[in-house]
């Protein structure tokens, strides 16, 4: 079963996100800061991240590096109405 971190500071947004993966059959464990999603991403090996940007504590961005590093894949989830063109 693959193990989903979801790192969303809105409770409810997290919430919605956790019932519909859940009843897809993967297991998920949330994070309503960024500190508590990297204490999570050191001490349990998830299969992906789905982060927030703007999250408090630490950023999705910062949390992108530290999920580099131990291979961890990530996909952004955020509410902004832009795009970020570099």
């Amino acid at each position: 079963m693959w193990r989903i971190l979801i790192a969303e500071d809105d409770e409810a947004i997290s919430n919605l996100i956790r019932v519909s993966l859940t009843k897809a059959g993967y297991q998920c464990t949330c994070a309503l800061d960024g500190e508590q999603a990297a204490d999570l991403m050191e001490s349990v090996r998830f299969d992906l991240a789905l982060l927030d940007i703007m999250m408090p504590l630490l950023s999705g961005y910062e949390l992108m590096d530290y999920a580099a590093s131990i291979d961890l894949p990530v996909i952004f989830i955020t509410a902004m109405g832009e795009t970020c063109r570099g």
